[in-house]
């Protein structure tokens, strides 16, 4: 266990938040259109017939490494003793080294489709997620080290409003830029701009700390590993509740998003499938800002897990819209509602993370959080791809064959709803703690 040092808040407001928000924003973007449509466009240019399998796999492990370097990592961070502060030096070694790997991918996509390529993509994503999550660990630690509990809701309500635009913007540019001759250099050099001068701003414009004088205890790197997987959850039982419920829930959210593509493309049988991802996640965004602000405000005010229900509940209609319909105009109304219960997710999660958070070992205990957003996008493409491929090309694409194309989507989107009852179902239990404004600010 790690003492931490003791904490004096700077000085609350917009602008703290905003400053905070920026590089959440930036990580937004870059995997926003990385997932729902580089990814899975270079996928399919490979391998048209098993774009399914290969795609599960792809995500499958750069996730695990995400996750694996996140809980490492941030524990690391926590004992980090450098002059500039326990989180900075991550954010910029992690920033920096992303870039080749992104520039290596608009190679690797550009390059004549060839099944010799699958390997080489699943490496080249999995330094992606290495790289981009050296930076990602520590950086996360940022909201409980500089906001007290007692403002956490409104600090969530503007990483959620960086999480949504950021997602927006990504697919925006991706969806543009895709179809742009040599678009997959234009997305990855631009992506590699933005995360560049994110960075560079948080560096210069969030003010941290020396940790010279950390008092937490000093490891090895071994040491480190080690203590990076040593929590127990019967000490923190509310805090690890939530995270089975964020995993469960997440699980929803990444199967439904990340067969988007293929779901507009083969069930839908959209012309412009890139275009029809880009409307609805347009639209999905929109109503998650409006619905992100009120439940960040009402995150420090009412139960956050009335909020949860509410955005499960919202999330779990649009699901049931978009497994019924084979309207396009249709699918487009279910996003704005769809959006409305993301965009109210978005905004408690950070919140009710940082309410539960242990005293101790921020980073540590926010990577633990933050595998709850990376270890279903291990399992949610495995399992999707594998009940997608069975429905659609595998042993049961005849007995479903008069239900129409792409009939293992809507599969899947049943997997959505089971996530989403399962997931609200868990939280029951949880106990959130109740905080006076009595935090001190430098």
């Amino acid at each position: 266990m790690s003492q931490e040092p003791e904490r004096t808040y700077p000085k609350q407001g917009v602008a703290l938040y905003l400053r905070l928000s920026i590089y959440w924003f930036s990580l937004s973007l870059v995997w926003g259109g990385m997932i729902s449509i580089v990814i899975q466009s270079i996928v399919a240019k490979i391998s048209p017939d098993k774009k399914d399998l290969y795609l599960g796999w792809t995500l499958a492990v750069g996730a695990l490494i995400s996750t694996l370097v996140g809980l490492v990592i941030g524990t690391i961070s926590d004992r980090s003793r450098w002059k500039m502060g326990r989180r900075r030096p991550y954010i910029i070694v992690g920033s920096l080294l992303t870039i080749p790997s992104l520039l290596w991918l608009a190679a690797i996509g550009e390059a004549t489709p060839s099944l010799s390529l699958v390997p080489l993509l699943m490496l080249d994503f999995c330094l992606i997620q290495f790289w981009l999550n050296i930076a990602t660990s520590p950086y996360q630690a940022f909201v409980p080290d500089m906001v007290p509990r007692s403002e956490q809701g409104k600090a969530s309500a503007y990483m959620g409003m960086g999480s949504l635009i950021g997602q927006l913007g990504g697919l925006m540019l991706c969806g543009i830029l895709i179809q742009q001759k040599h678009g997959l250099w234009l997305i990855c050099i631009t992506l590699s701009v933005v995360l560049f001068l994110a960075m560079l701003f948080t560096v210069v414009f969030v003010h941290e700390h020396s940790a010279v004088d950390n008092p937490a205890p000093r490891m090895s790197f071994m040491e480190s590993v080690s203590s990076s997987f040593k929590a127990k959850p019967s000490e923190h039982p509310d805090f690890f509740r939530l995270i089975a419920s964020r995993f469960v829930i997440n699980m929803g959210f990444y199967t439904a998003t990340e067969f988007l593509f293929y779901y507009c493309k083969d069930t839908l049988r959209a012309e412009n499938p890139a275009s029809t991802v880009l409307k609805i996640m347009a639209i999905a965004t929109v109503s998650g800002l409006l619905g992100n602000f009120p439940a960040g405000i009402y995150a420090d005010k009412i139960s956050k897990k009335r909020i949860v229900y509410i955005s499960t509940t919202l999330t779990g209609v649009a699901i049931l819209c978009f497994l019924l319909t084979s309207n396009i105009a249709f699918a487009l109304a279910s996003a704005f509602v769809f959006g409305a219960g993301y965009g109210a997710f978005q905004a408690v999660d950070w919140a009710f993370a940082t309410n539960l958070l242990p005293d101790h070992d921020s980073a540590k205990f926010m990577g633990i959080w933050h595998a709850a957003f990376t270890v279903p996008q291990v399992i949610a493409p495995l399992v999707g791809g594998s009940f997608a491929y069975l429905f659609n090309e595998g042993a049961l694409k005849a007995s479903v064959a008069g239900f129409g194309p792409g009939f293992g989507y809507r599969i899947v989107l049943c997997l959505v709803l089971l996530y989403l009852a399962v997931g609200t179902f868990i939280l029951r239990p949880v106990k959130e703690r109740i905080h006076a404004k009595a935090e001190g600010q430098a």
